[in-house]
């Protein structure tokens, strides 16, 4: 399954960069599609840096995924590879392109679920995983240009 999003944030890229390569220290809002991000490598951030997250599709459907940041860019680019739920892998892309006062943020992603009964799930996964990450990007931005997440 591939997935992309984008939103323009009245921000400059190096500010958004910031935000993204640094999410594990932003407070979790109750209602978050991500109550748990943290960072589970010491050091600064980079490639190979590994990070947890707890992730909330649907009300009966959370799980936990491990990523690692595979390429890192700033202020352009940021590239994950992850495992979630130890049934799914797949790749996260953060693509930030100058435009005017702000910056267009591309995420791409690509979800492979493994295993049949997961296969078999995979419209209602694609569908719950799509506003997942479309609902967190939004909230990002309205969060980087002063507003409240959702």
């Amino acid at each position: 399954m591939h997935f992309e999003v984008e939103a323009f944030i009245h921000r400059p890229p190096e500010d958004v960069f910031d935000f993204f390569s640094d999410l594990h220290q932003q407070p979790r809002r109750k209602g978050s599609v991500v109550p748990v991000y943290d960072k589970i490598t010491p050091g600064p951030v980079g490639v190979g840096t590994r990070f947890r997250e707890v992730i909330r599709l649907l009300p009966f459907l959370k799980g936990e995924v491990i990523s690692e940041i595979t390429g890192y860019d700033p202020p352009h680019s940021l590239d994950y590879s992850f495992v979630a739920f130890g049934k799914m892998d797949g790749e996260l892309t953060y693509r930030l392109e100058p435009v005017g006062e702000g910056v267009r943020v591309s995420q791409r992603q690509t979800l492979r679920p493994r295993g049949t009964l997961l296969r078999l799930l995979g419209p209602l996964i694609g569908t719950a995983f799509s506003r997942a990450i479309d609902h967190r990007l939004k909230g990002i931005k309205k969060l980087l240009e002063g507003g409240t997440s959702p």
